[in-house]
């Protein structure tokens, strides 16, 4: 039985942010219903020790066809969500511990996420989001065989202990130089000696993709763009397929392959999804276009979905190794669905370009800005002052045009 609000607040009476935390909790609990909250002492390395609640049980994870339930720890400090969670895989008495980039014997998770975590733009939707992704592809955990008698099993029982923690060289910060002190006085999340993650045949986070020997070479290997967003480009590639261009945008198909994901009353909370669904059956794109944001307008606060936005934006840059983002400025209407004034959605959709515009540079990517599609300018827009009209719609893919050649 899932513990109320109220039974949270409770059992994080202590905690500094206590009503943060009980939100995030409860956001992670409803939507995954095998983490259990649990309150119980955790020791530090110091030999100290401090009542903690810990979100434990198990996680779905797609490996090849199958979907696997692994089990984690994520233990959250006091001070949380100022400090990320110190988190561990937590096998049962069947399973091995498959230590590799990102779990070391002893079960504790290294993420860059973990490393850079910065509230609010990380928070444990986001993480065990990525832990799925990153073990999916390097499972964490596998079956003990049953002939090896003579393994010692491995508790997975109780809080974990100094034996659980990776020790520290006295007088060596947990963070690297630079970053900001931990306000809790704890030892922070600490990482292994020698450097942020644990030592590995490569010096990479994540495996790379095929070194490229020149700029001829790299140009003659076919791009994958991947096109994904709203009506707006589902009805794009409509047009597209009727136009000279047709749907490779007069695209050479030997320089790039495009493919065109649109869904009409596309959400932003949908695109991940979306995105996953669309793997199973194309390859990773090298260029990812997004055209999505307008339909939340007025649905959340512009705040909240500028957050989730960049949250999502660092997720995929994460999920998709080397891919260029391309955020695709959500266009003015001349109406808008929603219940607020014309100005207010209007000076919010500004609002959310401007934000994204500007971390697109700092994450690499590039904005299509779409500067001609204005409602003052006549007949590019549909009777219902939302959709674009076909001259609109050639407007938009000339748009899209425009970068991607920059780009391929």
């Amino acid at each position: 039985m899932a513990l109320s609000e109220s039974q949270l607040k409770k059992m994080l009476g202590k905690y500094k942010y206590r009503d943060l935390t009980v939100q995030e909790t409860t956001s992670v609990i409803t939507q995954y219903k095998d983490l259990k909250p649990v309150m119980d002492a955790y020791v530090f390395n110091d030999g100290s020790s401090r009542d903690l609640m810990s979100l434990t049980g198990t996680i779905p994870v797609p490996y090849r066809g199958n979907t696997y339930n692994i089990p984690i720890c994520l233990w959250l400090l006091d001070t949380y969500p100022f400090n990320p969670p110190i988190c561990f895989v937590k096998p049962t008495s069947s399973m091995t511990i498959k230590t590799g980039k990102h779990v070391d014997a002893n079960g504790k998770i290294y993420l860059p996420y973990l490393h850079e975590w910065k509230h609010p733009q990380s928070d444990l939707i986001g993480l065990i989001q990525i832990m799925i992704v990153v073990f999916g592809e390097e499972p964490p955990v596998f079956s003990r065989p049953t002939i090896s008698a003579s393994y010692q099993p491995y508790q997975a029982t109780g809080p974990p202990n100094t034996s659980y923690m990776p020790g520290m060289p006295s007088g060596i910060s947990p963070y690297p130089p630079g970053h900001p002190p931990n306000p809790s006085g704890y030892p922070g999340y600490p990482y292994p000696p020698g450097g942020p993650f644990p030592a590995t045949t490569s010096g990479q986070h994540y495996p790379s993709q095929p070194p490229v020997t020149t700029v001829a070479d790299a140009r003659r290997k076919q791009k994958q763009v991947w096109i994904c967003g709203h009506s707006y480009v589902f009805w794009a590639e409509k047009r597209a397929l009727v136009r000279s261009f047709g749907p490779q945008l007069g695209i050479r198909v030997e320089d790039a392959k495009l493919h065109w994901i649109g869904k009409s009353g596309m959400m932003w909370d949908q695109l991940i999804p979306t995105l996953f669904h669309a793997r199973r059956r194309l390859p990773d794109p090298d260029v990812l276009v997004i055209h999505l944001g307008g339909n939340d307008l007025g649905t959340t606060k512009f705040v909240d979905l500028i957050i989730r936005i960049k949250k999502d934006l660092g997720f995929i840059k994460h999920t998709f190794k080397n891919v260029i983002l391309v955020w695709s400025n959500i266009v003015p209407r001349k109406a808008w669905n929603q219940e607020e004034t014309y100005r207010f959605m209007d000076k919010n959709r500004k609002k959310v370009n401007r934000e994204i515009g500007n971390f697109m540079k700092f994450i690499g990517g590039c904005v299509i800005r779409h500067d001609s599609l204005v409602p003052e300018s006549p007949g590019l827009f549909h009777l219902d002052g939302v959709l674009l009209s076909q001259s609109g719609t050639d407007v938009f893919n000339l748009d899209l045009l425009s970068v991607l050649e920059t780009l391929i």
